[in-house]
């Protein structure tokens, strides 16, 4: 009987520490270990699809992670902060748009720098920033065209 409980001890106590060995992985994987990143802001009419941990992006390659997606309840905006690589030095007119690389990939935070020659300093607000795309949408644009929306580039 004794040795029964040991060996119940000893299983529960490892289960325990994989666990513990998991949960630590998770958050550090989730949170900026490098003090070389800035952070910045972008404003969205919806952040729908990001999450907090998602990659943010540069020509493919990621340069940084959403560290937090809060609502303005003023300006009815997400605000989403997120970090880059300190070597980075983006133009003051870059933009951000929530998107994935795939369809089966989750959401990331792209940069498309802009071709300004004043730069983003830590802490500065981008508003040049575009939302999904929901896969309703893509399809119908696939299809008809723009959807039947009117075209942003029409004169």
């Amino acid at each position: 009987m004794v040795r029964e409980k040991g060996s119940a001890v000893v299983f529960s106590s490892l289960v325990l520490l994989v666990a513990v060995v998991f949960y630590v992985y998770a958050r550090a994987s989730q949170t900026d270990l490098s003090g070389d990143r800035y952070s910045l802001t972008a404003r969205f009419i919806s952040a729908n699809g990001l999450h907090v941990g998602a990659d943010v992006q540069l020509a493919g390659v990621p340069v940084g992670r959403v560290t937090d997606i809060v609502l303005d309840p003023v300006m009815a905006v997400a605000n989403v902060r997120f970090t880059v690589d300190r070597a980075l030095s983006l133009p003051n007119d870059s933009a951000v748009v929530i998107g994935s690389a795939t369809m089966t990939s989750d959401n990331s935070l792209m940069i498309q720098p802009g071709k300004a020659k004043d730069r983003l300093t830590a802490g500065a607000v981008i508003t040049n920033a575009q939302e999904a795309v929901s896969l309703e949408q893509q399809v119908s644009n696939y299809i008809f065209g723009n959807g039947g929306l009117p075209s942003d580039s029409a004169p």
